[in-house]
């Protein structure tokens, strides 16, 4: 007992109250000076309640309000007190190093107020833990009950509302900046890694809106990479995509990810799945190196590569890149499976007429995705197609550009809007203007976080601005698939308000809401959709996509035609909506 007490005197040294002034630590900006290799199931079980306890004081106590402690180094000094002691010292450890920080008032009425709300939305963190005295001790839960009522009026450094400066407005989805990056770091020792699980877990558990949508419960994600990541330093980054992958949000892809784990140079050739095969789907004269010297020809099916078959690439994917939907698994395959880290060729198994080849094909540096373009031919903002059916591309529509294309529409009988393509800021104002009614009360219905009582969110309903300005009242067909994504699912709802709209294509993106981007140390860049998104009859949009009224999906036979069979579907509905008038 005698060798606790002095050791809690010690800590409590470590981490004096009541100072103002910024404290001191020792030089942790390369190395924590806490390593290990493995950890048996004792020092797990301690190091999953530190990571739990660190979080919850982090984004709770207003001593954060400031910088006068840094949390990362307090994590490194409480990480060798910690992960090997007994749970009731653990938790005095913990106990004494709240009270470190100093006292504080609560808000307990205010934040009894909001959780009455009517706005509060139905999904929100569990914290009952905190009141495991099983677990915790009766001090440290005590401590944590209390700091859950703490004042927060001034603020966190750690996490804040996101401002625009394009549009100069603020958004209630959560800002990240205050986290350090670690840039330098190039191999992390342990304490560097459980640091990048902590901050990115906690981050998830209050403030991402559909943390409720991921495969894995999020609870079972803290202890499983607290275990992975105590292995050899090399293994940082893909441990750590892994774990951005639990998220199970395309929005996670932000900063590259697939770029840094399977490469910058690619075979610069358009491929994608078709009837569930990986199939070359526009032309293309990639330079090849082989005794026939021939390009790869529209509709070839790639079928291994590096001897590798499809199926291992899909497998790569699913573990290391974040995907929202099983459509985006497909689309970010079809990307990585080219892709390699070094300036060489790739080899390269295919099928063509029923015949198996092999071949060697150059790469380039290409550190962004290769589109599947559909419409070469039409890409223009508007073009007339057939007999009067209108047909906007709106990736490059501009302010400039809606007074023609408003004339353009009166001489149509039907519009086709091309979705697959990422919109143009530009192209909400022309949807206001033209396509939404201007009886439409509400949209969308969006989930944003409460910083001050972190883990509760809100549900709000939002109403676009529209305008007294004469509405497109023929046919509207919206073209959709997994490259619609974000702020294109958002112009999808929009434009559904039009009573005479149908939305044809394949599963979106079902990446919805303002991106709320994070860096993990090493610099590592992730994000997550920082609101959720909704149609206001609650059909969520986060992995599960845009209403679609009828499923359209391109077929081997077309491709190998050069056909685009959505758009021949698009105007083939046009044709049945104008007869039927």
């Amino acid at each position: 007992m005698k060798k606790i007490v002095v050791f809690l005197l010690l800590v409590s040294s470590l981490f004096p109250s009541g100072c103002t002034r910024p404290k001191q630590y020792a030089d942790y900006s390369r190395h924590s000076c806490f390593d290990r290799t493995e950890i048996d199931s004792a020092t797990l079980r301690n190091l999953e309640v530190l990571g739990r306890v660190w979080g919850f004081v982090k984004y709770h106590h207003p001593a954060f309000s400031d910088d006068r402690y840094d949390l990362d180094f307090e994590l490194f000094e409480l990480l060798p007190l910690v992960a090997d002691t007994a749970p009731a010292a653990r938790n005095e450890i913990l106990a004494q190093w709240i009270d470190g920080f100093g006292r504080y008032k609560t808000a307990s009425e205010k934040y009894e107020k909001i959780l009455a709300s009517d706005s509060v939305f139905e999904h929100r963190t569990d914290i009952g833990w905190i009141r495991d005295t099983a677990t915790l001790g009766r001090e440290l839960s005590e401590r944590l009950v209390r700091l859950r009522s703490a004042d927060r009026t001034a603020g966190n450094r750690y996490v804040s509302q996101t401002y625009y400066e394009t549009y100069d407005q603020w958004s209630p989805n959560p800002c990240f900046d205050g986290e350090k990056p670690y840039y330098d770091l190039s191999n992390p020792d342990y304490g560097y890694r459980l640091l990048t699980v902590f901050r990115f877990w906690n981050m998830v558990e209050y403030f991402f809106p559909s943390k409720y949508l991921t495969d894995k419960d999020w609870n079972d994600v803290l202890p499983e990479y607290i275990r992975r990541m105590a292995h050899p330093t090399g293994s940082y980054l893909r441990e750590t995509r892994r774990m951005i992958a639990e998220l199970d949000d395309n929005h996670a892809q932000y900063g590259g990810g697939i770029f840094e784990l399977f490469g910058r140079y690619r075979v610069p050739l358009n491929t994608g799945f078709v009837e569930g095969r990986l199939i070359v789907v526009t032309p293309d004269t990639v330079p090849v190196k082989s005794e026939r010297k021939a390009p790869f020809q529209v509709g070839d099916e790639i079928v291994a590569v590096e001897d590798k078959p499809v199926e291992y690439y899909m497998a790569q994917t699913r573990e290391f890149i974040s995907c929202s939907n099983e459509n985006d698994v497909l689309a970010a395959t079809a990307d990585q499976i080219l892709r390699t880290k070094e300036n060489r060729p790739l080899s390269i198994r295919y099928r063509r007429d029923g015949v198996t080849r092999d071949t060697l094909a150059d790469v380039t540096k290409m550190p962004g995705h290769f589109s599947w373009n559909y419409l070469w031919k039409y890409h223009r903002t508007f073009s007339m197609l057939e007999d009067s059916i209108g047909y906007i591309c709106p990736d490059k529509l501009s302010k400039e550009e809606i007074p023609e294309i408003s004339n353009g529409l009166k001489k149509t009988r039907g519009l086709i809007i091309d979705l697959r393509y990422y919109p143009s800021q530009d192209f909400n104002e022309f949807v206001s203007q033209y396509i939404v009614p201007d009886s439409v009360k509400y949209t969308v219905r969006f989930t944003y976080p409460d910083l001050a009582l972190p883990g509760v969110f809100y549900a709000r309903d939002y109403s676009y601005p529209t305008y007294k300005t004469e509405k497109y009242n023929a046919p509207i067909i919206i073209m959709v698939n997994e490259g619609t994504q974000s702020y294109g699912e958002t112009s999808v709802q929009k434009i559904q308000n039009n009573p005479y709209t149908i939305t044809i294509g394949s599963q979106s993106a079902g990446a919805d809401g303002n991106i709320s981007k994070f860096t993990l140390p090493r610099g590592i860049l992730g994000a997550f959709s920082g609101l959720g998104w909704y149609y206001p009859d609650g059909w969520v949009v986060n992995r599960q996509g845009v209403k679609i009224d009828h499923e359209i999906r391109p077929t081997l036979e077309g491709i190998r035609d050069g056909r685009d069979e959505m758009l021949e579907a698009a105007l083939s509905l046009i044709e049945e909506k104008t007869e039927e008038e």
